[in-house]
């Protein structure tokens, strides 16, 4: 017995329900990819501060699995990079490094799961990190925010680089 289905909406696709059961309208698992357009220097200050660009905003009971890309230089290898993250009040956060591409014994951090924050080592040279975690959300609607500083406050640009990203799935 055939049965019409209502027009789907966008980002939904057709979901079977099994051999006997017709099929059904069906969200696309959400994907949103922030990306940074323009530098963004921090000096002399080892105070977390929001990145302008990588965030993504969280629905209450929302879980979320993140990838932070991130492309950072300073003009030495003094202030090292400090990252960390904010969430809303009643979210459960986890996250790590998943390599940062330093050298050993320059400045790097243990990756494990970090509780506060990571520390990365500088120099004039671009370098890469990659993070990845999970947001579980709770009751109250917020950002997930990127944040990041000098972990030494020293007079001398350091910069978190255009086309580093955020990318966050459901």
């Amino acid at each position: 017995d055939w049965v019409r289905l209502a027009p789907g909406t966008s980002g939904n696709f057709l979901k079977t329900q099994g051999a006997s059961a017709n099929p059904v309208w069906a969200a696309v698992d959400t994907i949103t990819t922030v990306r940074k357009t323009a530098d963004e220097t921090v000096n002399n200050s080892s105070t977390l501060q929001n990145d302008d660009a990588l965030l993504r905003a969280l629905a209450a009971n929302e879980t979320w699995y993140f990838t932070v890309y991130v492309r950072y230089s300073s003009t030495t290898g003094t202030p090292d990079l400090k990252v960390s993250f904010t969430v809303p009040t009643g979210a459960t956060l986890s996250w790590t490094c998943n390599g940062a591409l330093v050298t050993a014994g320059d400045g790097i951090s243990t990756c494990g799961e970090a509780v506060t924050s990571l520390v990365w080592g500088t120099s004039s040279s671009v370098r890469l990190a990659l993070i990845v975690g999970l947001v579980v959300n709770g009751g109250t609607a917020g950002d997930l925010q990127f944040q990041w500083a000098q972990d030494v406050a020293t007079a001398e640009d350091t910069k978190v680089l255009t086309n580093s990203y955020l990318e966050a799935h459901k």
